[in-house]
């Protein structure tokens, strides 16, 4: 069954991303030090799509990751939160699709004294080049924080000024990426920090993309993801014809969207368990539902949980008896990954997008219902 999931994905992502690249496997052995509380520790890794929790099952110092990545890389993200929960390091690394090792030194209590083998520390592809780079901005939001972060959640000037140093370090980056247009790093930053980032038009960092980062990387899987998440971005908007997709929901059901075309409309829901805005509105789907689902509108609701048996407890817990499908990246993607959560989509019988949560600034959904009793 695992192995079927696994090829279902492939054919679907190489069907709607255009992606060549094939599947590898990495595995990774990671050696912590006795300083270290395993309990402490969280392991995940990026395949390209998503990120995955990797769970360490053993109370031994040596702990093996494996999977599969479509990326260049594979990501390896460490987390380690010190005993008095103040200090939180985190390290995220490059592996190599040979067998990789990380080894944590025993006289240190954080994650920075390391060997590696076959894996690549990110600071060390790019962003202690940037750093540099950014070395005034940087020491500017970090004087700041000394002195205001006890203030950031209390006092609405300091969070703006917090959000204007962090402004011109994202400037700052962006300068870099251009600068540093052959960088592997710079497309890799390009991706996680700005593609999905609402503060930016999607037509300007296309822009970006087109002049600075595709001559050197335009056929790599990075790349198709940033066109097709600007892409989505572009087309997630009302009067738009939704962005089509195939996946399967909770329960193994093939969901083509397209199938409702000139059948039912299609409410479109993107939520996540720890979004309380986004459980709020259920109960409002859920009237929509019992309402109008036996006739003209069928509801979807995708989740970007990671954490699948987590998610679908909530689902149970929730009642949302309609269409769920989890952590789908390629939907996310063909939506722009918007990470403005609740998002809410209705899409009428023609396949054209007649409303959005986002545009139509309605949080409590009443736009929404006043559209649908008029269907």
């Amino acid at each position: 069954m695992k192995i079927k999931k696994i090829f279902c994905l492939v054919v679907l992502v190489s069907i709607l991303l255009g992606v060549t690249n094939a599947q590898s496997k990495f595995t990774t052995k990671i050696i912590f030090p006795s300083s270290i509380k395993l309990s402490r520790i969280n392991i995940e890794y990026h395949n390209g799509f998503k990120i995955i929790p990797f769970t360490i099952d053993s109370i031994s110092r040596i702990v093996k990751v494996s999977g599969v990545f479509y990326s260049k890389y594979p990501e390896l993200i460490i987390s380690y939160t010190a005993d008095d929960n103040a200090n939180s390091y985190q390290k995220k690394y490059f592996l190599e699709k040979k067998a990789s090792l990380i080894y944590y030194n025993n006289y240190r209590k954080n994650l920075d004294s390391v060997k590696l083998i076959n894996a690549f520390d990110v600071m060390d592809m790019g962003e202690k080049k940037f750093n540099f780079f950014a070395k005034k901005e940087l020491q500017e939001i970090k004087d700041f924080l000394i002195v205001n972060k006890r203030y950031l959640n209390d006092s609405e000037l300091v969070y703006q000024q917090f959000i204007e140093f962090a402004a011109a370090i994202q400037k700052k980056k962006l300068q870099f990426i251009q600068n540093n247009n052959k960088l592997f790093y710079s497309l890799w930053s390009f991706r996680e920090e700005f593609v999905s980032n609402t503060d930016y038009k999607a037509d300007s960092l296309l822009g970006i993309y087109n002049k600075y980062l595709s001559p050197a990387f335009s056929n790599t899987f990075e790349s198709k993801q940033i066109i097709s998440v600007l892409n989505g971005r572009l087309n997630s908007f009302e009067g738009k014809t939704a962005p089509m997709f195939s996946a399967k929901d909770i329960h193994g059901n093939r969901i083509d969207l397209s199938e409702f075309k000139n059948k039912k409309y299609v409410l479109l829901n993107f939520w996540a368990t720890w979004c309380g805005p986004c459980i709020a509105e259920f109960p409002m789907l859920d009237s929509i539902h019992r309402n109008y689902s036996k006739n003209d509108i069928v509801i979807i609701s995708v989740s970007e949980d990671r954490n699948e048996e987590k998610c679908l407890k909530a689902i149970q817990k929730l009642q949302m008896n309609w269409i769920n499908i989890i952590n789908d990246p390629v939907i996310e993607a063909s939506y722009g990954n918007n990470p403005a959560l609740p998002q809410v989509y209705l899409i009428d019988k023609t396949g054209k997008i007649i409303y959005s949560r986002t545009e139509a600034k309605d949080p409590d959904l009443k736009k929404l219902l006043a559209i649908i009793q008029k269907l």
